[in-house]
C-alpha cells in the first residue's frame, strides 16, 4: 500500500488513542489527531489526508457542519464519521450530507480495517485530489 495519511478529529482522549493505535494496526503510515475542530481545521488546511475521521460531538464544533466545510473544500476528501449515536436519523444525516463511512463507538480493530481498507479499493491506494495536485506540479 501507499502512504496513508489520515486525520482524527476526536476529543476523548482514551478514545482518540485507541483510535490512533488501531489505524496504525490498519495498515496507516501518518495519523495526525487534534481534539477540536480548530486545530482540524488548520491541519486541513496544511495538509492532504486520504482518510479523515470525524467525531461527531466535539466541543467546540458540529461535526456535520465540520465534515461539510471539509467537503466544500475538497469534494473528493474521504470523511467517516465516529460517534456514539447509532440511530437510523444520525446514520441517513450523515451519509446524505456526503459522509464516506460512519463508525459506531467503541470502534472493533476490524470495523477500522474495514475503513481503511475501504479507502484503498475505491482509490486504489491513492487519492484522486493527491493524483490530481501530483498532474500539476
Amino acid at each position: 500500500m501507499s502512504e496513508m495519511n489520515i486525520l482524527v478529529v476526536e476529543d476523548e482522549p482514551v478514545m482518540q488513542e485507541r483510535l490512533v493505535d488501531m489505524l496504525y494496526n490498519a495498515g496507516a503510515t501518518h495519523v495526525l489527531a487534534h481534539a477540536d475542530a480548530g486545530s482540524a481545521r488548520t491541519a486541513f488546511a496544511e495538509s492532504l489526508f486520504q482518510v479523515i475521521l470525524l467525531d461527531l460531538g466535539l466541543p467546540d464544533a458540529n461535526g456535520h457542519e465540520l465534515m461539510e466545510e471539509f467537503k466544500a473544500a475538497r469534494p473528493e476528501q474521504h470523511v467517516v464519521l465516529v460517534t456514539a449515536d447509532d440511530s437510523i436519523e444520525s446514520i441517513q444525516k450523515a451519509i446524505s450530507a456526503g459522509a464516506n463511512g460512519y463508525v459506531v463507538k467503541p470502534y472493533s480493530q476490524e470495523k477500522i480495517h474495514d475503513v481503511v481498507n475501504n479507502y484503498v479499493m475505491v482509490h486504489g491506494g491513492e487519492n484522486d485530489m493527491i493524483k490530481g495536485l501530483n498532474r500539476k506540479h
